[in-house]
């Protein structure tokens, strides 16, 4: 099938000083190289090529130059040629575009700048040097005025007020489900949650049987409009529920 995204590389052999060794073709691990013994000459496929520049370093004749392709779009700033060329990728291939390592886009990793501004904290200690300093906070609904009441000179709060989650970081992971983001990764959260004393939010992909007893206490348990993986035991075990609407 012909495919409608440009190769990203482009190998311009140089005839002249290949001595037909062959040694691109034994050290491309994607097939780029391939000898054609019917005209006994060297054949490169742009296609498969990568760019990891093996071929170029290891030929002994510097005979293989390997460089971005020079083909493009017109100019638009909102479709630059890398997602026009996904969003071809994943029509052609039916799959998702995945990468290892890490994002390859040039992303913003906000878990590196995470910064405590003090200034907010509640009674902000005067000498945080010798005076501890509390970043403990409340998850629940808070009353908007509290009646007090006054009982054998100890006071007493009348207003009744809803239950709170207390959290001593102030930092709660995010609603990801273990449908999308894998069983394994659903179950690291679950345990760096439970470590850190924090909580996690299942999403609206259940927790897993054999997760409740051990990170119940930890888990923000979701119900959505899909209802997948609810029953009686899922909404008892957590330490909340949150009704996404």
């Amino acid at each position: 099938m012909k495919s409608f995204v440009f190769p990203q590389f482009q190998i311009i052999r140089d005839e002249a000083k290949c001595g037909q060794c062959r040694g691109c073709e034994r050290q491309c691990a994607f097939g780029t190289h391939t000898y054609d013994p019917v005209s006994d000459r060297l054949i490169s496929d742009d296609n498969k090529c990568v760019g990891c520049q093996r071929c170029a370093i290891f030929c002994p004749r510097d005979a293989i130059v390997v460089r971005p392709n020079p083909s493009f779009y017109r100019p638009n700033a909102s479709w630059s040629r890398e997602k026009l060329e996904d969003v071809k990728k994943q029509a052609e291939t039916g799959g998702v575009i995945l990468t290892g390592c890490g994002n390859d886009k040039p992303f913003r990793i906000y878990w590196d700048h995470i910064v405590l501004n003090a200034s907010q904290v509640t009674n902000p200690s005067i000498d945080p040097l010798r005076e501890p300093m509390e970043l403990r906070t409340f998850l629940g609904a808070k009353p908007d005025l509290m009646d007090f009441k006054v009982k054998n000179e100890d006071v007493e709060i009348a207003t009744q007020v809803s239950p709170n989650l207390m959290v001593e970081t102030p930092i709660v992971f995010s609603a990801m489900s273990f449908g999308a983001i894998s069983y394994n990764a659903f179950l690291s959260l679950a345990t760096a949650a439970s470590k850190l004393g924090t909580y996690f939010n299942t999403g609206e992909g259940g927790l897993p049987r054999e997760m409740r007893e051990k990170f119940g206490k930890h888990a923000i348990v979701q119900v959505a409009s899909g209802r997948f993986g609810i029953d009686a035991e899922y909404l008892n075990c957590a330490a909340a529920v949150e009704i996404k609407v």
